[in-house]
C-alpha cells in the first residue's frame, strides 16, 4: 500500500513529500503550519508523525534506495501543490 507522505530526516529539519491525493492534502496543511516549506525540525517528528497517524494518514520514512524524488522533482511536486494542481 501506498503511503500518503514519505518523510526524509535531513539533519536540522525533517522533510515531508506527498504520495497519495490525500497526502497532498495533508501536504497543504502541514506547509501552512511551517512557513509554506513542509518541513518540520526533526526534534519534533515524532510528535507530527503521530498527529498525522492520528487524523488517519499513513506515514512512512523514504527508503534511502528510493528517496527516488530528486532535489528538482520534489521542487516540482511542491510548486504544483503551491498552485494548486496536485
Amino acid at each position: 500500500m501506498k503511503p500518503d507522505l514519505i518523510y526524509m530526516k535531513q539533519g536540522l529539519f525533517t522533510a515531508f513529500v506527498p504520495e497519495s491525493k490525500a497526502g497532498e492534502d495533508a501536504w497543504r496543511e502541514l506547509a501552512a503550519q511551517t512557513d509554506g516549506t513542509g518541513k518540520v525540525f526533526t526534534h519534533h517528528l515524532k510528535s507530527v508523525i503521530f498527529q498525522l497517524r492520528k487524523a488517519g494518514y499513513t506515514v512512512l520514512r523514504a527508503e534511502k534506495k528510493s528517496a527516488a524524488k530528486t532535489k528538482s522533482e520534489i521542487a516540482e511536486i511542491l510548486v504544483a501543490l503551491e498552485r494548486g494542481e496536485g
